[in-house]
């Protein structure tokens, strides 16, 4: 995701929603609802319910969206936003993931997208152990765009398992292997600002 996207999109949010978010609301709220959020989709998702699944999954991305806006429109960024702004991200991917390996004729694939989140992950954990410190490297574009093509790719998912269109499904690999390009590119990107910070 490009900075010039992602202004439009902040922009869109300050002049719409924010609006009527009051000034007393931080963009940790909305972190916390995504957390809520993940046990709801996953209940879902192990009942069959897709429908249902795939709108709170929607309502958690789109709650992603609006944290990362607020935080930068209203200069709110704090050091415990960012350590758990990507933590929230990953744990509704991985684990809405997981559960629809069950139903998803490229489960390799998926499962790749999984364990290179588990891999950043583990990256995020080891700098906060190794720094001392729950300062950790902001996301750069690819960390972003990876972020987007897999909540697409997932949404993607859910509307093949409920529709069952072909469609759906070559839709969803294609953002999967964007994913998973955008994906070794954070890994090592994260890296390597991680080993900086250790430097410093």
């Amino acid at each position: 995701m490009s900075n010039q996207f992602q202004q439009l999109v902040d922009e869109f949010w300050n002049r719409t929603l924010f609006k009527f978010v009051p000034k007393s609301i931080t963009p940790n709220y909305f972190t916390f609802l995504r957390f809520a959020l993940i046990p709801v989709v996953l209940v879902f998702l192990s009942t069959e319910h897709f429908f249902l699944a795939l709108f709170f999954f929607f309502l958690a991305a789109l709650a992603d969206s609006i944290d990362g806006s607020l935080a930068r429109k209203r200069k709110q960024i704090s050091e415990y936003g960012i350590m758990l702004d990507p933590l929230a991200d990953k744990l509704l991917i991985i684990l809405s993931a997981l559960f629809l390996l069950f139903y998803y004729p490229y489960f390799k694939v998926l499962m790749i997208v999984v364990i290179i989140d588990i891999l950043i992950l583990v990256e995020s954990v080891a700098l906060v152990v190794i720094n001392h410190s729950i300062k950790t490297p902001s996301a750069d574009w690819t960390g972003k765009s990876k972020m987007v093509f897999q909540v697409v790719g997932l949404l993607s998912v859910f509307f093949y398992i409920a529709s069952h269109s072909l469609i759906w499904l070559q839709l969803s690999l294609m953002f999967f292997y964007l994913v998973i390009f955008t994906g070794l590119l954070s890994f090592f990107s994260y890296g390597y600002n991680s080993w900086k910070m250790i430097k410093k």
